[in-house]
């Protein structure tokens, strides 16, 4: 059954003036387009209005005011989301977090308390002369806020080492779908007292309220860094190196896997010399300078024994800048030779990743689609990106059958459907398959916390 929404009128806009200022919020065409989309491709439904609330006082009155009228609301962060996260379904309110970027650290407790609003490279900027940061490094790191991590539990390249977003959050500020305000965690190092409530609401996407402060515990930067490059004749070379890489206990704070089209592009779009082989790994360490030298060597030497070639270690910062700049840039670059790809996010146990690559690159090529294929194979996550384009009908048919068998076979080797991107509109499709029966214990929180259905309605499931 469809939700039953109300149609936004000019009282709601009125009221909406009067919390937040007519400054901050706004019905002009542009900011609707803009807060429309993210980087997943579709049918865009534009919301009734933008608002840039300032204050968690001002969320509460937002958002108790919106439940009373049954009006959808949809959080919003930088937008940097792939999988249609922060995009209205039934128009409504977009709450945009842009604005409340207040940052205060606690660098004797390796802690700090960010506002949603706050950018990760900005946040790790302000921690420097602390010696402390917050580690995962998404992709989008230089425009994502930490309030849509949070909510999206997203990762990145440092995930094989520091782990992801949730392993970070130890208080939140949450405005739930009635107006109060509930505070979550501590700033304790542990607790054993009560139910997860901040694990509820990372990775829950703004459908359970909207996250307004957010407490983290950082680490302190590590003292050396080493960097190298090697190229491989196959992609299950590379993929076995990493494998094997990781059974030693060795800990490399990255370990990144890029195929041939995924490196032509970035040399496209980049011009930074890389070699275009099968399959290439940009591997890092952290720790001092003797230890990474000598955790470098034995990585590089057991992708020798797997066959690798053409190794080279970055010569200074500013180089291996430049490398982690291309991998970064990676789907941007791919984006440029395909304007709508379907970016997956499969993540499959480490003994896997060899079996899902030749899976996957067996299934592009059934459906006759192209592929590139790059991922943070250090902990199971591949992203096979399938470059398509939606003008084309038939096309784009063979891309989404494409990309939902990847994702089946990913969860039939005991995997899941999204590591980092979350699941928004896209992946919705495959929470049943992934959760089974405990996908009902899922709806039955929703309906208990949110019973109108007005938190971004439409993403994980449908009521």
């Amino acid at each position: 059954m469809a939700p039953q929404f109300s149609r936004f009128e000019k009282r709601d806009l009125d009221f909406l003036a009067g919390v937040v200022g007519e400054s901050n919020v706004t019905t002009e065409e542009s900011e609707l387009l803009i807060n429309a989309t993210d980087a997943l491709p579709g049918e865009w439904i534009k919301p009734d209005v933008v608002v840039w609330p300032q204050s968690t006082e001002q969320v509460s009155k937002i958002i108790n005011y919106a439940n009373s009228r049954s009006i959808p609301v949809t959080p919003r962060g930088a937008g940097s989301s792939l999988s249609g996260n922060v995009v209205p379904v039934h128009h409504g309110i977009v709450l945009s977090f842009r604005r409340m970027k207040k940052i205060k650290v606690f660098d004797k407790d390796l802690q700090v308390r960010v506002g949603p609003g706050v950018v990760y490279d900005e946040l790790n900027a302000k921690l420097q002369p602390f010696n402390l940061f917050f580690p995962p490094d998404p992709g989008s790191s230089s425009v994502c806020t930490i309030g849509g991590m949070v909510a999206n539990n997203a990762s990145g390249l440092g995930a094989v080492k520091y782990g992801v977003t949730r392993d970070y959050v130890i208080g939140l500020e949450v405005v739930l779908p009635n107006g109060k305000v509930v505070l979550t965690g501590s700033r304790a190092a542990k607790s054993s007292t009560g139910y997860d409530l901040v694990g509820l609401f990372v990775g829950s996407e703004g459908t359970l309220g909207a996250i307004t402060e957010i407490t983290l515990k950082l680490r302190t930067l590590p003292s050396a860094r080493k960097t190298a490059t090697t190229y491989f004749n196959s992609v299950s070379a590379a993929t076995d190196a990493v494998s094997e890489i990781m059974r030693t206990g060795l800990n490399p704070a990255a370990i990144e896997f890029l195929d041939r089209q995924t490196i032509a592009a970035i040399n496209r779009a980049k011009n930074i010399g890389l070699l275009e082989r099968e399959a290439m790994l940009l591997i890092e360490f952290h720790g001092t300078e003797e230890s990474v030298m000598r955790e470098l060597k034995l990585a590089l030497d057991i992708c020798r024994q797997h066959g690798a070639s053409d190794f080279h270690e970055a010569n200074d910062d500013d180089e291996r800048k430049e490398l982690w700049a291309g991998r970064k840039g990676a789907y941007p670059s791919l984006v440029q030779s395909s304007p709508n790809s379907i970016i997956g996010d499969v993540v499959v146990p480490i003994s896997k990743i060899t079996e899902m690559l030749q899976q996957t690159y067996k299934i592009a090529d059934r459906n006759n689609v192209k592929l590139a294929c790059f991922g943070h194979c250090g902990d199971g996550n591949v992203h096979p990106n399938i470059l398509a384009d939606r003008a084309d009908k038939d096309l784009w048919e063979r891309a989404v059958k494409t990309n939902e068998e990847i994702v089946a076979y990913a969860i039939k080797l005991g995997g899941v459907a999204s590591g980092e991107h979350g699941i928004g509109i896209e992946k919705k499709q495959f929470m049943e398959l992934e959760h089974g029966d405990s996908l009902a214990l899922m709806k039955e929180i929703k309906r208990m916390i949110d019973p109108k259905n007005i938190m971004n309605p439409g993403k994980f499931f449908d009521l």
